[in-house]
C-alpha cells in the first residue's frame, strides 16, 4: 500500500511531464509543417485552368465559354464544369437546356419528369426553367481538385437523369 501512494504521485509526475513535452514537440512540427505548405488561393482562373487540364487529361477537348464556365463535348453533348471563384470547393458539372418547354402543358408533365429523373438518380437533379430544362450534379469537396476521381462517375449520374427525363417526357 505504502509503494503505491509513493508510487502513483510520482508516476503521475512523469506522465505530466511526458505529456506536455510530446505535446510541445508536435506543435512545433505542426507549426513547421503548416508553415512550409503553400497555401493555394482559387481564382477564376485557376479554377478554369484546373478543369482544363483535367478534361485534356481525360480525352476531351475543353474550352472557356463567355461565362467563364469550361465546356466539353461528350457523346455530341456539351456538358459544362461551372467555375465558382467564391466557393472553389463546390464542383458543379452541368447539362444545360436539354429539353425545350413548349407551353403549360408540356410544363405540368416536364414538372413530373423532372422529379422522377431527380429522384431515381443519386446525385443529378433536373429542375426547370422558364423555359428550359437542365440537369446537374453538385458536390462539396475538400479540395477543388477532389472530384477527378469520381467525374466519370458524375457524367454518368447526370447522363442518367438526363435519359429518364427524356423517357418520362415521351411516355417510355
Amino acid at each position: 500500500m505504502r509503494f503505491f501512494k509513493t508510487f502513483l504521485p510520482v508516476t503521475g509526475l512523469i506522465l505530466t511531464a511526458m505529456l506536455s513535452l510530446s505535446a510541445g514537440t508536435v506543435s512545433a512540427q505542426d507549426k513547421a509543417t503548416a508553415n512550409s505548405e503553400k497555401t493555394v488561393t482559387w481564382t477564376e482562373e485557376s479554377l478554369q485552368q484546373s478543369y482544363m487540364n483535367f478534361l485534356k487529361q481525360e480525352g476531351y477537348s475543353p474550352r472557356v465559354d463567355d461565362d467563364g464556365d469550361v465546356a466539353f463535348k461528350f457523346e455530341g453533348r456539351t456538358y459544362y464544369l461551372l467555375v465558382s471563384a467564391d466557393d472553389p470547393n463546390l464542383m458543379r458539372l452541368a447539362y444545360p437546356n436539354f429539353w425545350s418547354i413548349e407551353n403549360e402543358e408540356e410544363r405540368a408533365r416536364a414538372r413530373i419528369a423532372a422529379l422522377k429523373a431527380t429522384k431515381d438518380t443519386k446525385v443529378a437533379k433536373v429542375f426547370l426553367t422558364e423555359k428550359n430544362t437542365w440537369g446537374i450534379v453538385s458536390l462539396f469537396l475538400a479540395d477543388p481538385e477532389g472530384f477527378h476521381p469520381v467525374f466519370s462517375r458524375c457524367l454518368s449520374a447526370l447522363r442518367l437523369s438526363v435519359n429518364t427525363f427524356a423517357d418520362t417526357m415521351r411516355g417510355n
